[in-house]
């Protein structure tokens, strides 16, 4: 998920994986500012596939999809406004799901994803853990 990423700004995350009882921690650089703000959010998606019939007629494929937030938190920056460079280390809460993705051999899936987004001035850089 690219976004317009503001000139010589970087977000950087420490890991990958967003594991549940585990923490993650990175730092952004550049001229970040005081009106920066750094958000973690997590989503669940699914997408059922099954079978639908009515009284004595064959069962055709249906679809059904759902996605929630399952969290949404804003994550504060060390930033000391000389320093170009501000770090975060933010604790996963152990009653979540960690990432995954999983699919089944009917097109069923099921998915847990993590963000990070640096908001700066209406401007935005998106990091998928």
């Amino acid at each position: 998920m690219r976004q317009d990423y503001p000139h010589n700004i970087t977000l950087k995350v420490k890991s990958n994986v967003a594991v549940a009882g585990t923490s993650l921690s990175g730092f952004c650089t550049g001229a970040l500012g005081a009106g920066a703000s750094l958000y973690f959010t997590g989503t669940e998606c699914t997408k059922v596939v099954y079978t639908s019939s009515s009284s004595g007629s064959t069962g055709y494929p249906r679809e059904s999809y759902s996605t929630a937030t399952i969290v949404r938190s804003i994550i504060s920056l060390d930033w000391s406004g000389i320093s170009s460079v501000a770090s975060f280390h933010f604790p996963i809460p152990d009653q979540l799901p960690s990432s995954l993705y999983r699919k089944d051999g009917n097109g069923s899936y099921c998915c847990v994803s993590y963000q990070l987004k640096l908001q700066l001035g209406g401007r935005e850089i998106v990091e998928v853990v």
